[in-house]
């Protein structure tokens, strides 16, 4: 299975953001503020030309610890079918090899509890902050320095 990870719109990840992330809601309800900012990176995960995985990272400060000129990790997201296949850390890897080349050394996101392990195995720090979010539920603060 040939995984190409590229930088995308981030309009390609409406669908696989609601049906991964947000229970088949509508598509064009499934974007996050910052999506359009000139600096936020969308990263996508294709086989075959095909999405199966993507994320966004919006240029947002971290009121918790402080930081500036740093990434937020936004919507994570695998289809089921692709999940535990590695795609997700590839995922990682590019993004965090994005951030970088460009100069920043923080990135830090509200994770869902039941992704804090796969964080914390990417070298992820929890912070033990949590916050309910929405109908989506409890998320973790999580963080790394690059």
């Amino acid at each position: 299975m040939k995984i190409q990870i590229k930088i995308i719109n981030s309009n390609e990840l409406h669908d696989i953001r609601s049906k991964v992330l947000r229970n088949g809601l509508d598509p064009q309800m499934c974007t996050f503020e910052g999506d359009t900012r000139t600096n936020s990176i969308h990263v996508g995960a294709f086989i075959e030309n095909k999405i199966v995985g993507g994320v966004s990272l919006i240029k947002n400060n971290c009121k918790i610890n402080d930081e500036r000129e740093c990434f937020q990790l936004r919507g994570l997201c695998v289809y089921d079918m692709y999940q535990n296949s590695g795609i997700g850390t590839k995922i990682i890897s590019k993004i965090e090899n994005i951030i970088s080349e460009k100069k920043s050394k923080y990135i830090w996101m509200n994770a869902r509890q039941s992704a804090v392990k796969f964080y914390l195995n990417l070298g992820y720090i929890n912070s033990n902050k949590t916050k309910i979010i929405g109908n989506i539920g409890l998320h973790y603060m999580l963080f790394k320095y690059l």
